[in-house]
């Protein structure tokens, strides 16, 4: 009786001693440290073992995409995660894209924000009217920020004046953080925006020379920029031109 005892403990050790030594034989080893940190357009390979075949996945490959050998790419700044599964096991790692240009600080782009938020945000603007508001010194490269509303004191636009010395390292600044959809080299006018497509909530920023000064970064809702008109898109380009006249014309 007892021989048949220990041997029933030894067929049930060993079944419970393979299963898990075959569990840890199908688990995903990941050497990389989290998070991996990048710079626009740098790459990095995925340090993972296993003896089943490895998928990778990135959740948003606006920040960073991964191959199917685990090679990554950083796209724009921010952080996603890049998922590993090999059917039985899973892992993730985050990945930072980080800037390596840093011109000014993104304007807040909370659309429907309001102005009196805006105002505890920023500060007494330096110069206000009926559509709006701005800043002066808002940075050494970029000195001038500006704030637009709709009717019902939202926040609808934004922009920034960067000195046109500056010019090439602007270029650079947006590339990394947003995707171009329209580049026009002649005009020296661009537009991007911040996701991959334009089926989502977006924001869209146009880049155009405002003087032989300054270039002027406007940050639209894209749902109500793609929207609007030429001649109503014109009108809302104006509608920051008065703001910045009288700006410019307080440092002179």
């Amino acid at each position: 009786m007892k021989t048949k005892i220990f041997t029933s403990f030894v067929l049930v050790s060993t079944l419970l001693f393979s299963s898990c030594s075959k569990d840890e034989d199908q688990s995903i080893q990941l050497q990389n440290q989290s998070p991996i940190v990048l710079k626009y357009e740098q790459m990095a390979t995925i340090d993972a073992v296993s003896t089943e075949p490895i998928s990778y996945n990135s959740e948003n490959e606006f920040h960073a995409k991964v191959s199917s050998n685990g090679v990554i790419t950083a796209e724009h700044v921010g952080k996603t995660k890049i998922n590993l599964t090999n059917g039985f096991d899973s892992k993730s790692i985050q990945v930072t894209v980080e800037p390596k240009y840093n011109l000014y600080e993104t304007p807040n782009i909370e659309w429907g924000t309001t102005k009196n938020k805006i105002k505890t945000q920023y500060g007494t603007p330096d110069n206000e009217d009926a559509d709006g508001f701005g800043y002066l010194n808002y940075s050494s490269s970029a000195p001038i920020a500006m704030f637009l509303f709709n009717s019902n004191d939202q926040l609808e636009s934004c922009a920034i004046m960067v000195k046109m010395v500056y010019a090439s390292t602007l270029t650079n600044f947006l590339l990394e953080r947003y995707l171009p959809i329209n580049v026009d080299t002649k005009d020296y006018t661009a537009t991007f925006i911040n996701n991959l497509t334009t089926a989502e909530k977006i924001t869209s920023i146009g880049l155009l020379a405002y003087n032989l000064n300054y270039l002027e970064v406007i940050y639209f809702d894209a749902s109500n920029i793609f929207n609007q008109t030429k001649s109503t898109s014109k009108t809302f380009i104006n509608r920051y031109r008065n703001i910045a006249e009288k700006l410019i014309s307080s440092q002179e």
